[in-house]
Parts: structure tokens; C-alpha cells; sequence
């Protein structure tokens, strides 16, 4: 059995373990009863059997990823197919062998041995072929095989201002483990289980819906200093939220102490909820008392936040997808391979943007940007995307009236495509993302749980006649890796980045490492379509503190966004169903 499903099957007998923090041998009469490792020992194996759970989960995408670059051209690909050609032989001597249990008795033990040899052999070989890969380009074995990193491996990549938090959710129980350079904790949290906070994060979700999503009519405008009255439909729920960060967070706020940036990693019903609006501590008045909600203490105003598509996705930032060999993190015990570092951006536009793809489906404030589920998993015809199944999409308004106010701001800054030439072809031949320092795709975006189990997550773009490698209509995530994006920011306005079931992880891991693997430093990823208004001023605020350079680093540059957005003036941002919706994936810093 693979080592990391050992570990991942361990992990409750690691949690008692921790839980009975005992590091001493003991004897019961003549039985020798050997010393429980040190907590230090368990809590790092642990650590790292989470991320294995996770890496696991998203197997099948990064598979598909592999198989594209196997594809194309160039050292990587060529050794990426004979590993290929190898890993195929090796799956023929395991059929062979198959027969050979079948037929018992008749087997010879020269056969056994001949096919047992010949496996070793090709395995050999495979390992061969995977080492000069991981040494010559290890950014895309980071890609597409993430290995699970150590506390200490962690806490030498961390800044001293940051700490991480790791929370994997499962059917018993979720687990949570804070690490800063000084020290580490976990606790565990048997009240939040799988099951229960879905459900809870279920009715948070139920209250984002905005009337006034972008492209429908704005919520209304209370008298200037008065505040707005709340949008019909259901409040947000802030002792839910609450609740929420008392048992996941609360527990390990010690490690914490002190550290103003906060690197997460989450899973199950937890991806599809921004940490920013988590209540820390228990709320005063009504919900539905805009100056309540206005006073309420967020986790936002404690820390800014990163999320962080696995844990190693940090070794990648700082180690592997840098300039340049001194732009590596002192805390580094890997370097960038001989090949290339990531992509340097030259002189060029400041904004390259591109969406509102022409599509004829009819858009509604109730859907937004999401994508019907029983649609959804008929975007792929073979191993192409299906230009008309794409097309019967929504038209999205809203995208275009945010792309052109981009435009608006940035000026001849800027390099704006929507409608008919927003395809993926333009996509894949600008000029303008290499050198841009913000890249925004406004767009429906399709993610691992919505196009099925044999497809790529991906961003969709005004659709061809008919479908070819080079544009079939849908960017995949596998695409994206090999495009040139060393943007500081990019900002994927898409559809709700993270579905309501919880269940995405793969998809915004999946997009998030290939962009990040195309050079990006960062992404802006969004849950729920937002107003107009609050979007609008949200990313222009983000990007006027990121430029002005006066906020260091992006996590806090967004962070001091929202503040602002929530202090607009006439209160009528006040709800985290206007500031919360969007999340910072990657690094942190500048």
C-alpha cells in the first residue's frame, strides 16, 4: 500500500496518540510496551497525513495535467512520455501477472520470477526518468506530484510576521494545525465533523445571495450617513460564524499570538467559505442591525489572509518559482532546477484583461455566473470542450461592465478584450500577459466537480465553430501552466470559485497551481458574484494600495480593501455578503 494512504488511514490513531501525550515506555508484567513517540513527532506526522488527504483528492486533475505536458514539445515532454512508455509496460507485466494467479497451480516459478524481474527493472528505470525531472524541473513536479512538507520544512519558509493554519475536514472529526517559526499546535474538533459543517457552512453560503448582484439592480442607498437597509432574503448568521472559529481556530489562537499574516490550507465544506468573515468573538445585537454587523470583530481585522492551494504550494512560491536564485527564501532546503525560474516580466502594460465572452444563454441574478448542474457535466465531447454546450452558457453583463471600468482606470495601461475576441486563441497569443503586473479574466469559470471526472477545471472564452487543441473554447488548467503569466496579481472573476457543496477543492487547487506554475505570484478568487458597486470599489482599492506600495504585501493590501469597502460611507457594505467574497490564493508578500 502507498506510503501516504498509510499515513492518511493513521491519522486517527495519530490524533489519540497526540491526545495521550505520553512519550515514556511502560511495562504491564513481562511485556515491554515501547515509548509512544514524542507529541513533536506525532503532531508533525500528522501534519502531514492532512495534506496527504488532500493531495490525494486532487490526484486525478494533476494526472490530466501530466498528460498534457506529455504532449507537447520540448526535454520535459520527451522525458514526461518515456515515463509514459515505461509506466505503460509496467501496467502490461501487471496484467500478465493477473493471468498468471488464474491459472494457480499451473504457474511455474520461472515465470514469477522472470515478471517480478522485468518489473523491477522498469521501475528502475521510471525512478530514473523522475529524478532528472525533479532535478531539472522541479516547479512541475511541485505541480503535479505535491509532496507533503514537515513542521520544520514549514517553519523555515515562514516570514516572522505569518504563521500557517492547516484544517482538514473529515467524517470524525476536523483537524486544525497552527505553525509559526517558534512553535506548532493542532486541536481537534469532534462538534464540526464532515457531515455537521457542511451543513453549517451550507446556511452561511444560503445567506451571500446579493440583491444586486453585479448586472442586476444595486441594493438600495440609505440618505447619506444613514445606514441601508439590509437586502431582502435571508441575514447573516454571526453566531454561526462564530461558532465556526470558536472550534477551529480559537483552540490554536496561542500559537497565533502576535503574527499579522495568516496562510491557510483547507478542505471539505471549508473551500467554499471565505476564513475573512469568521466572527472572533461572540456578537452583540441583531443581525439584521447593520450597526451591529458594522462592529462586529472579523478574523479579517486580525490577520490578513492567504489561502494557500496545499501547504507545499509555499515551498513552490519561495524556493522554486522565483526570478531569480537570489529571490529564494533564506528558510529554502530546495532550489530551482537548471532549467528555467519562473517568468520575469518586462516593461509592458500595467492591466491585461479579458472576458464577457460572446455566449447565448440567457443571464439572471439568480444564477450569476454558476453553471446548471445537470449542464455542466456535458461541456466535454472527447477530449475537447464542446463549443456549443459552452455557448448555450450565460451572456454575463456584469463582466463587461467590470472589464470596462478596468479600462476606465488603467487608462492606456491597459489591454482590455471582451466579446468576440475574448477567445482562447487570444488568450494563448497575447503579448500583453508576459509583461503585465495585473491580468483579470471576467468569465464563467468551470471547476473539477462541474465538467466530471475525465476533464480539466477551466475558464471559459467566446466559443469557436469548432473545437481544436489550440481553441475549443475552455482554458484548462493544464493550459494555463504553459502559458507565460508573471503577473504580481490575477484575478479570476469567474463563477463561484468555490461551489456550494464544498466539494471544489480540486477545481481552485487545480486552476490556482497553474497559474502560479505560469508565473503568477498571486491570485484574487471569488465564492459568490458580488455587487457591482462593492466589486468595483473593492478591486480598485486593491490595486491602488498594491501599486501606491504604502500597505507592504497583497494578503494585507486586500485586507485594508475590505476595511474600506465595509466603512463606505453609507454603510450599505457593511455585510460580508459584500466585502468577504473574494480570497487571496499564493503568496502573501510582494
Amino acid at each position: 500500500m502507498n506510503a501516504r494512504f498509510v499515513k492518511l488511514l493513521a491519522l486517527p490513531v495519530l490524533a489519540a496518540a497526540l491526545s495521550a501525550q505520553t512519550g515514556s515506555a511502560q511495562t504491564a508484567g513481562d511485556i515491554k510496551i515501547e515509548p509512544v513517540p514524542s507529541p513533536e513527532v506525532l503532531r508533525s506526522e500528522a501534519f502531514e497525513a492532512a495534506q496527504y488527504a488532500q493531495i490525494s483528492s486532487a490526484a486525478a486533475a494533476l494526472d490530466r495535467t501530466t498528460a498534457r505536458f506529455a504532449a507537447g514539445g520540448g526535454p520535459l515532454a520527451v522525458l514526461e512520455q518515456e515515463r509514459d512508455k515505461k509506466l505503460g509496460e509496467i501496467e502490461a507485466v501487471d496484467r500478465q501477472f493477473s493471468a498468471l494467479i488464474e491459472r494457480g497451480a499451473q504457474v511455474s516459478e520461472e515465470e514469477r520470477r522472470a515478471l517480478t524481474q522485468r518489473r523491477a527493472a522498469l521501475r528502475g528505470e521510471v525512478d530514473a526518468i523522475e529524478a532528472r525531472i525533479a532535478k531539472d524541473f522541479p516547479q512541475y513536479f511541485d505541480l503535479t506530484r505535491p509532496k507533503a512538507l514537515d513542521i520544520a520544512t514549514v517553519q523555515k519558509l515562514l516570514n516572522p510576521d505569518e504563521a500557517m493554519v492547516v484544517i482538514l475536514v473529515s467524517d470524525d472529526a476536523s483537524y486544525t494545525w497552527a505553525v509559526t517559526r517558534e512553535k506548532a499546535s493542532w486541536s481537534r474538533s469532534e462538534a464540526l465533523k464532515d457531515s455537521v459543517l457542511a451543513e453549517k457552512v451550507s446556511q452561511l453560503r444560503a445567506s451571500m445571495e446579493v440583491d444586486g448582484a453585479r448586472g442586476s439592480v444595486r441594493p438600495p442607498r440609505a440618505p447619506t450617513g444613514g445606514a441601508a437597509p439590509a437586502a431582502p432574503g435571508k441575514v447573516f448568521d454571526r453566531k454561526l460564524a462564530h461558532e465556526i472559529y470558536y472550534e477551529l481556530i480559537a483552540p490554536v489562537e496561542d500559537v497565533l499570538a502576535g503574527k499579522q499574516v495568516l496562510l491557510t490550507n483547507v478542505s471539505g465544506a471549508l473551500t467554499s467559505l471565505p476564513l475573512a468573515l469568521l466572527v472572533t468573538a461572540a456578537p452583540q445585537g441583531a443581525d439584521s442591525d447593520p450597526a451591529a454587523v458594522a462592529t462586529s470583530p472579523w478574523l479579517i481585522d486580525k490577520y490578513a489572509l492567504a489561502e494557500l492551494p496545499s501547504v507545499s504550494a509555499l515551498q513552490s512560491l519561495r524556493c522554486l518559482l522565483i526570478e531569480k536564485a537570489s529571490d529564494a527564501h533564506p528558510g529554502c532546503t530546495v532550489r530551482a532546477g537548471s532549467a528555467t525560474y519562473a517568468q520575469v516580466r518586462g516593461g509592458g502594460v500595467a492591466l491585461a484583461a479579458y472576458g464577457a465572452p460572446t455566449l447565448a444563454g440567457t443571464y439572471t441574478p439568480a444564477t450569476g455566473r454558476s453553471v446548471t448542474p445537470g449542464l455542466a457535466g456535458q461541456m466535454y465531447k472527447g477530449k475537447l470542450a464542446d463549443p456549443e454546450k459552452l455557448r448555450a452558457l450565460a451572456y454575463l453583463p456584469q463582466a463587461k461592465a467590470e472589464l470596462e471600468s478596468l479600462q476606465k482606470s488603467f487608462g492606456t495601461q491597459s489591454t482590455v478584450v471582451i466579446g468576440d475576441a475574448a477567445t482562447e486563441a487570444a488568450v494563448k497569443a497575447s503579448k500583453a500577459l508576459p509583461s503585465a503586473r495585473f491580468v483579470v479574466f471576467s468569465t464563467h469559470g468551470l471547476l473539477a466537480t462541474e465538467v466530471g471526472d475525465n476533464a480539466e477545471p477551466g475558464l471559459v472564452f467566446t466559443p469557436p465553430k469548432q473545437a481544436t487543441e489550440l481553441d475549443d473554447g475552455l482554458l484548462t488548467a493544464s493550459e494555463v501552466s504553459q502559458l507565460k503569466i508573471p503577473a504580481d496579481l490575477v484575478v479570476l472573476s469567474a463563477c463561484n470559485t468555490a461551489a456550494g457543496d464544498g466539494k471544489s477543492a480540486d477545481g481552485l487547487s487545480g486552476l490556482a497551481k497553474s497559474f502560479l506554475f505560469a508565473g503568477s505570484r498571486s491570485l484574487l478568487v471569488s465564492h459568490w458574484a458580488v455587487s457591482d458597486a462593492a466589486t468595483s470599489l473593492l478591486m480598485q482599492q486593491t490595486f491602488d494600495n498594491i501599486q501606491k506600495a504604502d500597505i507592504a504585501g497583497r494578503a494585507r493590501a486586500l485586507q485594508a480593501a475590505m476595511k474600506t469597502v465595509r466603512n463606505e460611507g453609507t454603510g450599505q457594505f457593511v455585510s460580508p455578503k459584500y466585502w468577504a467574497a473574494f480570497t487571496l490564493v499564493g503568496e502573501p508578500g510582494k
